[in-house]
């Protein structure tokens, strides 16, 4: 690829060794082009879609060296500052066919252009602001009218830098006729007598225009690609194009592979080298202004998985070469937690240190009472330094019971919350176990711990494997999912639904995308070299979800930023959250924190560094993906299944991995505060630093080493508010010095940080004294109102004062309650807790319906458990147990443990007819998969269900009996010999079935 880069830009690499010898410039930096891609909303104009343009040519030109940005905002990109980040401006999309330029606008342009930048308008750019000579003029023609049809144009200029050596291409465009032709103009294509493409100067910079382009019949084509490449690299101007080549792209080798291809159903045959970290770099891009930087990388790394620091701000990683199918128990797993030192200050770890080896499979940790807590397999262990020598000699097992048949449905996302609790999350291998005398069981969700694993919680069912969690400084806590659900929040605690004798839901999506295949949230990456196994272009492995925690980057990143991995597209990308009623709404940027156009890229953690840069732990594997295993029908080759329900393969790579940190160009690090548990002042100053990571461990340094005697001072930065006040307020609740006033200076506080922290530590009852004052309610907030009624519904049942409120609230805000369902959750939970006093307050007031109804008809009874199905058919334990596993292994990542599936995305199989009728269906449907379009308990859904064409006919039998008798279902079992009769019959059937031809 490279080789052909050059070789047809011999023509623009002559032209700059030509300048760099008659000015003798100073050796260029290298450095990859900076390209802003100025769009518009498709709304202007639906058959020009400026976005689905910017992800095509973002992912084909990444390996070229061109960095893409997208922004649709003039008011944002016609700033000479913004332009001024970007050696071109490509701009496509709909503004004022007949209407000016906003005359600040256009100075911006023709300034920037004048100065040395370059403009690309593509396509209908010509046809924007048709009432600025001006920019009529930059452009060098104005869009008069056109039709339609299949054309190719003529190269009438080929000795020009930019087609020299290009073929062209016939496509069916829109056939453009321009007026107002500048006189100043190279043409180098002609439709017909047409002018087509040209180029031309202004001041110190150059316009190249191309009326191509009018939807992807264009844009998808190589030989489009080739020609905006030509056209940057000579708008640009020879000295920026000098930096690129100076940076010295690397050369792309190929080598021969066995890889499933999902997407096409064919095996991949060859496949990228990896390459080593300085080359693999030049492939990445951070936003303009931002600098990526290497902190580590293999041999010293291997696999890193996760970092965390301690309170002295150095880095742990976490490598696992066991994942995923060499799990082992006790000490003889081959993973590691290396301490990575960078002593010199340069940015480069130099010294590693093997703090803890004889690990399998970890997947996150997190610092707490003078050690370190980790997952390790079906474990959670601390590990602790006694001696300070920087490897862990204390070694013990908090509690176990993760399951660990499906090793990336396990533990991981440890954080030390504000509270004091670690919280975490579990896939769908779930967890069954012992923890503070307490028997627990739970898949897939959100949980949380004691630090000294006395206590356990489940908090809440996620809707599938759940690889995301994270918090801000005002402790919004959120997460991601796999299969097309980038963003989660969470209502309320699963033991707050199960006291009020509801139903808990499981965690609301917050991303703005339906999810499934239909309408996933599409991530922008810049390459092309992607492979997935479904919701192909989107954020099907979705993994981290941590927010932008300090004040090293600008204003607009900050507490309101959530990162999220995408290691199938190489990327992480950036999330905007803010309240939407009492959940989140989390909005997609076009733009990533950092993508790579090398294949082999794959970031799976994101974290805010004690220094404020963004860390990145780069598993760079040619593999991430883990399941479902491929076979000739799914993806053209056929594989074994591994231990850890891994598919089996040579190339899952055990030699690379990489650390990388992203910052603003220029910036310093966070100064490190000099926490020292000795010494309590280091500690109190601690908690007013602008970066959470180091409130927090001050915070918790605090309670683990101080204690009852930290009291006074806390109580003291509680006072003085700002950012150590929440803190303060949690600190006190923990070592058990928190008194009422506390609490009530908390919940008057503005500050939203501090009166959720108020909330979280108070009474039921300071709860319900606080929510009204002088006949007003003063916490109305939707999500800390939500909280608060949550918190209210703790009170001992029947409180006349909480009746009261409630009934109030609901009558005064109906509207508003009912149509949020976090809201109305809250309110139903405190209402069932409280239903006589709402019975009685009800009925002094005259109020009912709705919700009231609900809780009226429940006053004075007690909550019920399910009434038991009376089942027809009998399970056999036997085929169950069997069967359960195999559900677990194949089946749950989609259908879920419920077996609810996902909306929009995979069916539910509980209460479904397909799988509870007549058993040839469902057994062919795993014999062979199935193809959408289906429609399943009234969802329509247009996805592909692989089939399982490896699993034993006896095997067939099991899971299906399984799913056809659990949950609701009541069928009769699957016999094997009627599997084997329907392998047999279909055999040779390459494709999966489609609903017609299973009669549905």
């Amino acid at each position: 690829m490279n080789l052909l880069r050059y070789a047809i830009l011999l023509p623009l690499a002559a032209l700059g060794l030509v300048l760099a010898q008659s000015l003798n410039p100073p050796k260029p930096e290298p450095k990859r082009l900076d390209v802003l891609f100025f769009g518009a909303p498709t709304a202007a104009h639906p058959g020009h879609d400026p976005v689905t343009r910017y992800r095509v040519i973002k992912r084909h030109l990444g390996t070229e060296g061109i960095d893409f940005t997208y922004s649709e905002d003039p008011a944002e990109v016609f700033r000479p500052e913004m332009l001024a980040k970007y050696d071109a401006l490509l701009m496509y999309g709909n503004w004022e066919q007949n209407g000016p330029m906003p005359p600040d606008h256009l100075k911006a342009l023709i300034g920037y252009v004048e100065n040395g930048g370059g403009f690309l308008p593509i396509h209908c750019a010509s046809a924007c602001y048709g009432g600025s000579p001006e920019f009529i003029k930059l452009v060098g023609g104005r869009f008069q009218s056109h039709g339609t049809g299949v054309f190719e144009v003529k190269n009438v200029n080929p000795r020009h830098p930019i087609m020299q050596g290009y073929r062209g291409f016939e496509a069916w465009d829109e056939t453009y006729v321009h007026d107002n032709h500048g006189d100043d103009r190279v043409i180098l294509e002609k439709r017909d007598k047409e002018p087509w493409t040209w180029v031309r100067e202004q001041g110190g910079g150059r316009v190249f225009y191309t009326a191509a382009g009018h939807d992807h019949r264009v844009w998808d084509k190589p030989e489009f690609h080739d020609l905006i490449k030509r056209a940057i690299f000579w708008s640009v101007g020879p000295e920026k194009y000098r930096r690129l080549l100076a940076l010295k792209l690397p050369r792309l080798e190929q080598e021969r592979v066995k890889l499933p291809g999902y997407r096409e159903r064919e095996m991949i045959t060859r496949a990228q080298r990896p390459l080593p970290p300085a080359e693999s770099m030049k492939l990445a891009q951070v936003p303009a202004g931002f600098e990526l930087s290497l902190f580590a990388s293999e041999p010293d790394i291997l696999n890193p998985i996760h970092v965390a620091w301690d309170h002295r701000g150095r880095a742990f990683v976490i490598q696992t070469t066991d994942y995923p199918n060499n799990l082992h128990e006790g000490k003889l797993g081959n993973d590691k937690i290396i301490l990575c030192e960078d002593r010199n200050g340069d940015g480069r770890a130099d010294r590693f240190t093997t703090f803890a080896d004889g690990l399998s499979i970890p997947t996150s940790m997190v610092f707490a009472n003078g050690g370190l807590i980790c997952t390790n397999g079906s474990e959670m262990l601390f590990l602790k330094d006694t001696n300070g020598d920087d490897r862990a000699d204390e070694r013990r097992v908090l509690f176990s019971g993760f399951h660990m048949s499906d090793t990336h449905a396990g533990p991981s996302n440890l954080r030390w919350g504000i509270d004091g609790w670690i919280y975490a999350t579990v896939g769908y291998s779930g967890f069954t176990g012992v923890v503070g005398g307490e028997e627990l069981k739970f898949r897939q969700g959100v949980f949380r711990f004691l630090p000294d694993g006395s206590k356990l919680e489940f908090l809440q069912n996620t809707t599938n494997n759940t690889w995301g969690l994270g918090f801000n400084s005002a402790f919004d806590l959120m997460g991601s999912t796999a299969n097309a659900n980038p963003s989660f929040f969470l209502t309320h605690p699963m033991a707050d639904y199960n006291a009020a004798g509801l139903e808990a839901p499981r965690t609301p999506r917050a991303d703005e995308f339906a999810g499934g295949p239909n309408n996933p949230a599409l991530f922008n990456p810049s390459s092309a070299d992607i492979r997935q196994v479904d919701v192909f272009d989107s954020y099907t492995s979705a993994a981290g979800h941590s927010f932008y925690t300090s004040t090293r980057f600008p204003e607009s990143w900050r507490e309101r930023t959530a990162f999220i991995n995408g290691p199938t597209g190489k990327l992480v990308g950036v999330f905007d959250v803010h309240a939407e009623g009492a959940g989140f709404k989390s909005v997609q940027r076009r733009n990533n924190i950092y993508n790579s156009a090398d294949a082999w890229s794959a970031p799976v953690c994101t974290e805010t560094g004690p220094d404020g840069a963004l860390w990145i732990c780069d598993w760079y594997n040619i593999i991430v993906q883990h399941n479902p295993t491929p076979n000739r029908q799914t993806a053209g080759m056929d594989a074994t299944t591994g231990k850890g329900n891994a598919y089996e393969t040579p190339l899952r790579d055990k030699r690379h991995g990489r650390i990388y940190r992203v910052y603003p160009e220029g910036s310093a690090d966070d100064p490190n505060p000099g926490l020292d548990p000795t010494a309590p002042a280091s500690l109190a100053a601690g908690l007013s630093h602008p970066n959470l990571f180091w409130r927090l461990q001050a915070q918790r340094l605090i309670v683990e080493t101080i204690g009852k005697p930290a009291g006074p001072k806390l109580r003291e930065l509680l006072a003085a508010g700002g950012l150590a006040a929440p803190h303060a307020l949690h600190a006190l609740h923990i070592i058990g010095e928190l008194a009422p006033a506390d609490v009530a200076l908390a919940l008057a506080s503005p500050d939203r940080a501090l009166l959720r922290a108020g909330i979280h530590t108070a009474t039921p009852e300071q709860i319900l004294h606080a929510l009204v004052v002088d006949g007003s309610i003063t916490i109305n907030r939707p999500r800390e109102l939500a909280e608060s009624l949550v918190l209210l519904s703790r009170m001992p049942g029947g409180d006349p004062d909480a009746g009261r409120f409630l009934v109030r609230l609901l009558r005064e805000h109906a509207s508003s309650i009912e149509g949020d369902v976090t809201l109305a959750d809250a309110w139903r939970i405190a209402a069932h807790r409280h239903a006589a006093g709402v019975a009685a307050a009800a009925k002094e007031t005259g109020a009912g319906g709705g919700m009231l109804a609900e809780v009226i008809a429940r006053a004075g009874s007690v909550p019920s458990a399910a009434p038991a199905i009376d089942r027809k058919h009998e399970p056999d334990p036997a085929v169950h147990r069997r069967g359960e596993a195999l559900y677990g292994l194949h089946c749950i990542a989609c259908h879920g443990p419920e077996g609810k599936g996902l909306a929009g995305a995979f069916p539910p199989l509980d209460g479904s007819d397909w799988v509870t009728g007549e058993s040839d269906v469902p057994i062919r449907i795993v014999l062979h998969g199935l193809q959408g379009p289906v429609k399943v308990a009234g969802q329509e859904i247009n996805g592909l269900m692989p089939g399982l064409p490896t699993l034993e006919d006896q095997q067939v039998a099991d899971v299906l009996s399984y799913v056809r008798q659990t949950w609701s279902n009541d069928a009769p079992a699957v016999d094997p010999r009627e599997v084997a009769e329907l392998r047999k019959k279909f055999t040779g059937r390459a494709t999966p079935w489609t609903a017609a031809e299973l009669g549905r």
